[in-house]
């Protein structure tokens, strides 16, 4: 790094009100209509002006009795200041936009059913409102989105709450629960699957330990039957999805999640016997907004969390009730 008096600005002793007067002469080609719009008076800006000529050493204007005319020196400072003030105005534009939560970085953590329809309206209304604002988007099982969270990598959640994690600091505002459903390729069963069926079948599942699989592995053992031993794990949801597309395979997605497919042909709803479809969602925990100490986050986090709550108000039709909620 260069010591701050080798800069020539620091010799020619530029200060910073010689910018404006640069660009207010070379606007107006006069000392007292520059000085005018300056609010200062006519022997202010000569004295400005001499302070420059003298610290650069060269004559920026010619003086005649009807103005003042730029040097080839005097339009050279005249350019470069305009081009500094626009960067001025730019970087004070910048900063209060991040004042204001208009620019900036907000990092999201999300489970999959939020990513079938709230978080790609919350992020269609933020680019809209703030057209600079950049957006990360993380996918992951809500255990490990709490660790990234805690870590303080995310800057908020939409997943679910586990209240014996050691977080005790996170504060969680329930949503909805996401149902969920069999599903395959089109044309795969015929009629509605026992459990037996199920049992038999050949499955692309969550690895073990996830929330998901959990649920799936508990709908044979509430009736003492072993869950499917014909498991492929995947926790990639394009791997997922693939493989039942082009395999004789089921899978288990949340309800949001299978209607995105489905909408396209690419996968469909298996029917199942009704009390199976109650088992399979009958310990099934609700999702919600997960923070860690919202007056840390940024204006910019704050403005989408914000759009995040509005947007769920519209399209969830009412928050679950959740007994043991943090905070």
């Amino acid at each position: 790094m260069k010591p701050i008096n080798s800069n020539w600005f620091v010799r020619a002793r530029l200060k910073n009100r010689h910018i404006p007067l640069l660009v207010a002469l070379g606007d107006t080609g006069n000392l007292n209509r520059a000085a005018e719009g300056l609010g200062i008076s006519q022997p202010a800006i000569s004295k400005l002006l001499k302070e420059l000529e003298d610290g650069l050493g060269v004559a920026l204007f010619d003086r005649h009795a009807r103005g003042v005319v730029p040097t080839i020196y005097g339009e050279t400072m005249i350019r470069q200041a305009r081009r500094l003030q626009s960067t001025l105005d730019n970087a004070y534009s910048e900063v209060d936009a991040l004042r204001q939560g208009q620019q900036g970085h907000v990092r999201i953590g999300t489970i999959l059913t939020p990513c079938a329809d709230l978080l790609p309206e919350v992020v269609s209304r933020a680019k809209r409102r703030f057209p600079n604002l950049e957006m990360t988007i993380r996918t992951g099982s809500s255990r490990d989105l709490m660790a990234i969270l805690d870590d303080g990598e995310l800057d908020f959640l939409v997943a679910r709450f586990f209240a014996n994690s050691q977080q005790h600091d996170l504060h969680f505002e329930p949503l909805a629960k996401e149902p969920l459903r069999i599903c395959g390729r089109t044309g795969l069963v015929n009629g509605a699957l026992s459990r037996a069926q199920m049992n038999a079948a050949d499955w692309v599942l969550p690895p073990t330990g996830s929330v998901l699989r959990q649920e799936f592995d508990a709908l044979f053992q509430r009736v003492g039957m072993r869950p499917p031993t014909k498991v492929v794990n995947a926790e990639n949801l394009l791997m997922v999805t693939t493989l039942v597309e082009k395999n004789d395979m089921l899978t288990v997605l949340p309800r949001d999640v299978l209607a995105h497919y489905a909408r396209y042909g690419m996968l469909v709803e298996i029917e199942v016997d009704s009390s199976i479809d109650i088992d399979l969602n009958q310990g099934l925990m609700a999702f919600g907004i997960i923070t860690k100490d919202q007056r840390l986050l940024s204006p910019a986090a704050h403005n989408v969390l914000e759009l995040l709550r509005d947007v769920a108000r519209q399209i969830i039709p009412a928050p679950v009730a959740y007994q043991n909620a943090p905070g």
